[in-house]
């Protein structure tokens, strides 16, 4: 007959003295660490994407953002001004003259061998985007509702409904090119 002082599953002498050796059941300690690891690293991502902290749509609402308007369907146009980038980091037209509250058609022609880009936005914005884009990589696409990027040759379509008598900038924010004077002026009045 087997001796009822040791413990069936270990052999262990237990004559009456209850040993808690912790669970030998359940996931090993690495797999604890690990899972509380990515937990934090998931709420961290959670958190910088309800805060801002990217370069994506809705994140260039600055103060004072209204002023330069809103994006707006085609079909609402009452014109288009053509608007052409060139190598050597100019726009033409380097000025525009708009009504307040005139909603207007930008076809833009990259006619040089660079990537090029046209963001309309009011200084804090064009600073805001200048500041997004020195984490991107050269050429990068991310049309934005106020910003088109433009291949070599390309033509694209921003459609914007202009806000309160200001003056806004077009401006190319690809790797020294807002540096070096590619931007135009927009007067709304």
């Amino acid at each position: 007959m087997a001796d009822p002082s040791l413990d069936p599953g270990t052999g262990d002498d237990t004559s009456g003295v209850r040993i808690d050796r912790g669970s030998t059941t359940g996931m090993p300690r690495w797999v604890k660490v690990f899972s509380i690891v990515a937990l934090a690293v998931v709420l961290l991502f959670v958190i910088l994407l309800l805060t801002g902290g990217g370069h994506g749509p809705d994140r260039h609402r600055t103060e004072g953002s209204h002023e330069a308007g809103a994006p707006a369907d085609a079909e609402q146009a009452v014109r288009t001004v053509e608007v052409t980038t060139l190598d050597a980091m100019i726009f033409e037209p380097t000025s525009i003259s708009i009504s307040t509250g005139e909603t207007v058609t930008s076809e833009v022609t990259n006619a040089g061998q660079a990537v090029g880009e046209f963001t309309l936005g009011n200084a804090a914005m064009q600073q805001e985007h200048a500041e997004a884009m020195g984490h991107m990589p050269a050429g990068m696409a991310h049309d934005m509702p106020n910003s088109i990027t433009l291949q070599p040759g390309e033509t694209k379509e921003l459609t914007w409904r202009f806000g309160d008598a200001a003056t806004l900038e077009y401006a190319c924010h690809q790797p020294d090119h807002y540096q070096a004077g590619m931007r135009g002026e927009i007067t709304i009045a």
